[in-house]
């Protein structure tokens, strides 16, 4: 079995080596030298890259925490603006399924950069955002969104909230409808039924798609760049003004290898507080 499987994985784990792991040991090295004069890296094995970041208050609140917020913020919404369409959308069928997935697909289906354009126009002072705002009483003056963190969450809830939806719509569909109906019949209203029954089974597509968005996020870069200040200082795009504004490559790779890190250190504690969610439910029916 495993010499029939190896050669179909082969090319996975060729493009993984290539395109992942090495460029990853070679961020991960780089992150050690050293910056001298003139732009110039010097081999060396220094923590200095990493102790200048953990070791400044205004990186680790600025730029570290800042970014967390706004991941965690943005995947938030997100989950909150995918259940209900994720729970409309399992109840559809035929042609209707069809348009609504292609619609919650479309994010998907645009370059990012085209996308992120096209919020430009919505967002800008006279746009359709601002538009539509004052045309029905929310505020009297435009808001502005460009430039502006407000914008970038906006976007990135846009962005995110598909692979939320995606990754729900597998898990619902899973659950028996006759367990919600049951449910109702002995008296409990929508948001009991909701909350008691398609919740903690909905949960591990839940996890899958935080784990997907808040990555995203995170480590958002494109966004943040074309919606945002100059000053924004999400982590993403630190790195890009360390590595290509600033030539030090060193404190870029050391900035990425602690993005990693702290990416992978939070998703394996949404993990364990979703594992201990679900076996907290188990015992509850026990």
């Amino acid at each position: 079995m495993t010499r029939r499987i190896l050669p179909l994985l082969s090319p996975a784990l060729l493009a993984l080596l290539l395109f992942v792991a090495f460029p990853m040991v070679w961020v991960f090295r780089t992150s050690f030298n050293e910056l001298a004069e003139g732009a110039y890296i010097v081999e060396a094995m220094t923590l200095e890259n990493y102790t200048r970041f953990l070791t400044e208050p205004w990186y680790l609140v600025n730029t570290l925490w800042f970014s967390v917020r706004i991941a965690l913020l943005a995947t938030a919404i997100s989950v909150i603006c995918a259940y209900p369409v994720a729970l409309y959308i399992a109840k559809t069928s035929g042609l209707q399924r069809n348009v609504l997935m292609a619609l919650t697909m479309a994010p998907l289906l645009i370059g990012l950069v085209t996308l992120v354009y096209g919020w430009i126009v919505i967002f800008r002072g006279g746009g359709l955002m601002n538009s539509l705002m004052i045309a029905l009483r929310v505020y009297d003056q435009p808001v502005r969104y460009m430039w502006d963190i407000k914008g970038v969450v906006i976007l990135l809830v846009y962005i995110g909230t598909p692979y939320i939806v995606l990754s729900l719509l597998d898990s619902i569909e899973r659950i028996n409808p006759f367990l919600v109906e049951a449910a109702r019949n002995v008296g409990a209203n929508r948001w009991t039924a909701f909350w008691k029954i398609v919740f903690p089974l909905s949960t591990p597509g839940l996890y899958a798609g935080l784990v997907i968005v808040f990555s995203l996020n995170f480590a958002a870069f494109a966004v943040p760049l074309m919606i945002g200040d100059s000053n924004t200082q999400m982590i993403g795009l630190v790195i890009y003004r360390e590595a290509l504004l600033n030539n030090d490559l060193p404190f870029a790779s050391a900035l990425s290898v602690i993005m990693v890190s702290v990416n992978a250190l939070l998703i394996l504690g949404m993990s364990a507080l979703a594992g201990r969610l679900i076996l907290s439910r188990l015992e509850a029916k026990r």
